[in-house]
C-alpha cells in the first residue's frame, strides 16, 4: 500500500483518542483541536510522497474549503434526520463538516452510535479510513466538551460505531447504488483517466471528477443533494459543456460557487457545487449558475469573428503557399505588430489583418504590474497570416483597425480581467469565453 506511511499518523490519533476516553480532556484538548483542523492534511504532505498523492488523488478538504462546504450545506432545512455519504472520504474532512450539523446524545457513546447511523464513507486507502473514524470519534468528544466518564466507552467501541466508513472503491459503490436516501459529499480525484468505452458525452482522457459526479447523480434519491468540491475546468472548460448538460439533465444545480486555488500547496482552482436530484431526467433544461451574468447586452462575437489559430506547427506539414507565420513567442506583450517576419508553408486557413491576437495561456488571479488577463496585440498589414494554435484571433466584422483598437481597450480593462477570473479559472482561455466577453459597442 503506497500510503502505508500515513499509518504513523493514525497511530498518533488512536493514542489521542485513548487519552480522551480515559478522561484526560483538559490535558489534550488542544491536540484534539489540531487533529480536527488541518493536521491531517499536513501529515499527509509529510508522510506520503507528492507523486503518490497525485496518483491516488489524495488531497484532503481541510481549512477554508471545508468551512465553505459546511456553509454550502446550510440550506435552511431541518437537519435532524439527515444522512451523509462521502464515497471518497480521505481522512474524513467532509464527514466532519456533516457531523457538525448532527445532533448529539446525552453521552459520548450515544452520540457516536447516532452519528454512525447517519454517516457513511469509503476510500481505497485503509490508513485514511482509520483516520476518518478516529477523527469523528474525537469530534464527538469535542461536542461533549470532553465530559467523558472514564470507562464509559473505549476506542474500539467508538470505532465500531462508524462501521459505515470502510475501505472500498467509491466509484464502484456509487454505480451499484440507486435512490440513496441521504446527501452525497464529494471531493473526488482530479486526475485524468481514459473515458469508459460506453461514455456517450466525451472520448479520450477525461477528468475523474466528472465521472464521479455523474455516477453520484445517478445514485442520489429524488430531491437529495450533492455537495461537491470540483476542479474549475468542469465549470468553465469548453470541453466539458456536454458534461454540464448531462449534469443539468439529472440535477438542479442550485449553486456553483467559485473558490479559487484549492490550497497553498495544490495549484489547481476549484469551485463548490450544490445540486439536488431531479424528479425525472430531462433532455433539455435551462443552464445552471455556472458563471456570472454578462456585463453588457452584447458580446465580442457580435462584432468579431473569433477563432483559434489553425497551425499546429509540430504536426502540420509544410505544404502549400508560403505565408507569414505568427506565433505566441513572437508576440509582444501588448500594442501592435506588423506582418510577422517568420514564415512557413501552410495550406490551411489564413487570417487577414487587421485582427487582434490573444494568447491562450492566461493565469487567473493577481498578475504582475496589473497585466490584463486577456491582453491582445493588434496585427496589421495586408498579407494573410498563418496563426499558431496557441493564439486566439478576433477579426472585426466591420470597422477595421478602429474596431480592433476598441477591442484592445476592452481587453485591457480591469473589469474584463475580473470578469474573466470569475468566468474561467483554467490556465488558458477558450474561444467560447473570448466570444462571450462583454462588448459595449452594441445594444
Amino acid at each position: 500500500m503506497r500510503t502505508a506511511g500515513y499509518a504513523a499518523y493514525t497511530d498518533q490519533l488512536r493514542l489521542l483518542a485513548s487519552d480522551v476516553v480515559k478522561g484526560s480532556w483538559r490535558r489534550v484538548h488542544q491536540d484534539v483541536e489540531h487533529a480536527l483542523n488541518g493536521q491531517a492534511a499536513q501529515r499527509l504532505r509529510s508522510l506520503v510522497p507528492l507523486q503518490v498523492r497525485r496518483d491516488e488523488g489524495a488531497f484532503f478538504t481541510g481549512g477554508e474549503v471545508r468551512s465553505r462546504v459546511s456553509a454550502l450545506m446550510d440550506t435552511g432545512e431541518p437537519s435532524t434526520a439527515e444522512r451523509f455519504w462521502d464515497p471518497t472520504c480521505g481522512a474524513g474532512d467532509l464527514l466532519l463538516a456533516a457531523a457538525d450539523r448532527l445532533p448529539i446524545g446525552s453521552t459520548l457513546a450515544e452520540t457516536v452510535r447516532l452519528w454512525g447511523r447517519r454517516l457513511r464513507g469509503s476510500d481505497q486507502q485503509q490508513p485514511f479510513v482509520d483516520a476518518a473514524r478516529l477523527r469523528l470519534l474525537l469530534a464527538a468528544a469535542a461536542r461533549h466538551r470532553g465530559e467523558v466518564s472514564p470507562g464509559s466507552i473505549n476506542v474500539d467501541a467508538g470505532l465500531r460505531a462508524f462501521r459505515g466508513i470502510q475501505a472500498g472503491d467509491g466509484l464502484a459503490l456509487l454505480r451499484s447504488t440507486s435512490s440513496y436516501r441521504g446527501h452525497l459529499l464529494l471531493n473526488p480525484p482530479y486526475g485524468s483517466a481514459p473515458a469508459d468505452p460506453d461514455c456517450d458525452w466525451t472520448s479520450g482522457a477525461v477528468s475523474q471528477a466528472a465521472v464521479f459526479v455523474l455516477a453520484a447523480a445517478q445514485a442520489l434519491g429524488i430531491q437529495q443533494r450533492m455537495f461537491a468540491v470540483l476542479p474549475d475546468v468542469l465549470r468553465s472548460g469548453s470541453r466539458y459543456e456536454p458534461w454540464r448538460s448531462r449534469v443539468e439533465s439529472l440535477l438542479d444545480v442550485e449553486r456553483a460557487d467559485l473558490y479559487g486555488q484549492f490550497d497553498a500547496q495544490t495549484d489547481i482552482d476549484v469551485f463548490l457545487m450544490r445540486a439536488a436530484r431531479r424528479r425525472k431526467r430531462t433532455p433539455s433544461v435551462p443552464a445552471g449558475p455556472w458563471w456570472p451574468a454578462p456585463m453588457a447586452s452584447s458580446s465580442v462575437e457580435d462584432a468579431f469573428e473569433v477563432r483559434v489559430g489553425a497551425v499546429v506547427d509540430n504536426r502540420d506539414p509544410h505544404e502549400g503557399p508560403v505565408a507569414p507565420f505568427l506565433t505566441a513567442r513572437d508576440l509582444p506583450p501588448s500594442g501592435a505588430k506588423g506582418v510577422p517576419g517568420r514564415s512557413r508553408q501552410f495550406a490551411g486557413r489564413l487570417v487577414t489583418p487587421p485582427f487582434i491576437a490573444i494568447r491562450r495561456t492566461s493565469r487567473p488571479g493577481s498578475r504582475a504590474g496589473g497585466e490584463a488577463r486577456a491582453a491582445g496585440v493588434l496585427v496589421t498589414g495586408v498579407d494573410p497570416v498563418a496563426v499558431d494554435n496557441h493564439l486566439i484571433t478576433a477579426t472585426p466584422l466591420d470597422g477595421g483597425e478602429a474596431e480592433c483598437k476598441r477591442l484592445l481597450q476592452v481587453l485591457e480593462s480591469s473589469e474584463v480581467s475580473e470578469w474573466l477570473d470569475q468566468r474561467i479559472r483554467c490556465r488558458h482561455l477558450t474561444v467560447g469565453v473570448v466570444r462571450s466577453l462583454p462588448w459595449p459597442g452594441l445594444g
